[in-house]
């Protein structure tokens, strides 16, 4: 194929897509590829960049996103691609539509693509109602299985793909695209990257969402609270914990987050080690006032009221615990500390 490859990079992904870019080019495409990695990485990205590819009409350069195949692939409506995805179980008799689907020859393009997401997601009978098709598809047939756990799937679905594994995105490269792409300042991008654990789509949720925004400087302006005297307007702070109960695990997270970052400035005075790192002033703040013997502490009590969120403890008992626990850490050290 003398066609150039035009593949618009998924952000991080570079190894993989050029991979893909020779496999094109080369006329080398599997008959089915296992996309596996973690919700956020690009893998419904990917596979629809290469279906859009392998259906394109242009004789220069594919994806040319200009021909009526590529339009309508990138609208959703190309008959020649064909994507099941779904919130519950994929039963059964929606892979057996899709298997009369493939046996069926293109409408509009040489070639027809299946993209099953969330691949995982099939049941049992689902999976071996695919084997057949997936050892033996028509010439012009390619299925891309996405999933998130290969290992949910049967060994015999997964050794008849050719399995392309996404990694993790070093986060300078998520700062970068954040940072160019989103228009937002360095520090801000720089704390999406470290919160995204090395998942770009996850970092650009996390942008958009203004509820993580509010309760982290919520969770900020509690851990302030917490070096004062103040005993009534700590068991205030308990009516934001009991409001955002259903994101209580990800507030923790973002508390331990906060105390994680105290400790690593006291240890190191570097600033750009922390996570929170647009928080320069209020790190620099409470890191005079909590040492690291202390920090290490209050980690501890925050980590201890996470295992209790499993247990039969009273949420509202648990949260007010941990917030006396820490303020007695932060004022008089680890002394007289309340159990449940």
């Amino acid at each position: 194929m003398n066609t150039k490859i035009d593949f618009k990079e998924i952000v991080g992904q570079e190894r993989i897509m050029e991979k893909l870019k020779r496999d094109l080019e080369s006329n080398q495409i599997a008959h089915a590829y296992l996309f596996e990695g973690e919700r956020g990485l690009g893998k419904k990205d990917m596979a629809l960049k290469l279906a859009s590819a392998l259906v394109c009409h242009s004789k220069d350069r594919k994806p040319c996103n200009k021909c009526n195949s590529c339009i309508k692939a990138k609208s959703g409506n190309h008959p020649d691609i064909k994507i099941i995805e779904k919130e519950g179980t994929i039963i059964i008799d929606e892979i057996r539509g899709l298997i009369n689907e493939i046996q069926l020859r293109p409408h509009e393009s040489k070639r027809k693509v299946c993209i099953i997401c969330d691949a995982d997601k099939m049941n049992i009978y689902a999976q071996n109602a695919l084997l057949k098709t997936l050892e033996e598809p028509p010439l012009y047939a390619t299925l891309i299985l996405l999933t998130t756990k290969g290992d949910s799937l049967l060994p015999t679905v997964i050794s008849r793909c050719q399995i392309i594994k996404l990694q993790p995105v070093n986060l300078e490269i998520i700062e970068h695209y954040l940072v160019e792409n989103r228009g937002i300042d360095g520090d801000q991008a720089r704390m999406l990257a470290a919160f995204s654990g090395g998942v770009v789509g996850r970092a650009v949720e996390l942008l958009d969402n203004p509820e993580f925004h509010y309760r982290r400087e919520e969770i900020i302006k509690i851990c302030n609270k917490l070096l004062t005297f103040d005993l009534f307007d700590i068991l205030e702070q308990i009516k934001f914990f009991e409001e955002q109960k259903p994101y209580i695990e990800e507030i923790l997270d973002l508390m331990i987050s906060w105390y994680r970052d105290i400790f690593i400035y006291n240890e190191t005075k570097n600033i750009r080690f922390t996570t929170n790192i647009d928080k320069r002033e209020e790190i620099e703040f409470q890191a005079a006032k909590i040492d690291l013997a202390k920090t290490r502490d209050i980690i501890f009590i925050i980590e201890e009221t996470k295992n209790n969120l499993g247990s039969n403890v009273q949420f509202h008992l648990n949260i007010e615990v941990m917030l006396l626990n820490i303020q007695e850490v932060v004022l008089n050290g680890n002394g007289g500390r309340s159990e449940i």
